[in-house]
């Protein structure tokens, strides 16, 4: 079984990320909504984690205002949310994948 630690939680940010934009970009309101607020639970889980050091609560935090105003994000701001999860979900695969 998986442990669910930080990078865990790190990695499963980027595909509802994914989730959000794509049901907004198809005018989907609640669907984004919802994957919103997994993505809101994500960051929570993180937060929580006492792996996150204090800068890195600072960008996490940041990351989570992102996604509460994610239809109101400018390109480039979207941007930064959309790839932000990526490294942690190509470090989650590397490491689980040698497994």
């Amino acid at each position: 079984m998986l442990e669910k630690n930080s990078l865990f939680y790190m990695a499963n940010l980027d595909p509802e990320v994914g989730r959000i934009f794509r049901a907004h970009d198809a005018g989907k309101k609640e669907v984004a909504d919802q994957a919103r607020d997994r993505a809101l639970k994500v960051v929570d889980s993180v937060l929580a984690s006492p792996e996150i050091k204090p800068a890195g609560r600072e960008e996490w935090s940041v990351v989570r205002n992102l996604i509460l105003g994610y239809d109101k994000l400018d390109a480039y701001s979207r941007t930064v949310l959309e790839k932000f999860g990526l490294p942690f979900s190509l470090k989650f695969m590397r490491q689980y994948s040698i497994i």
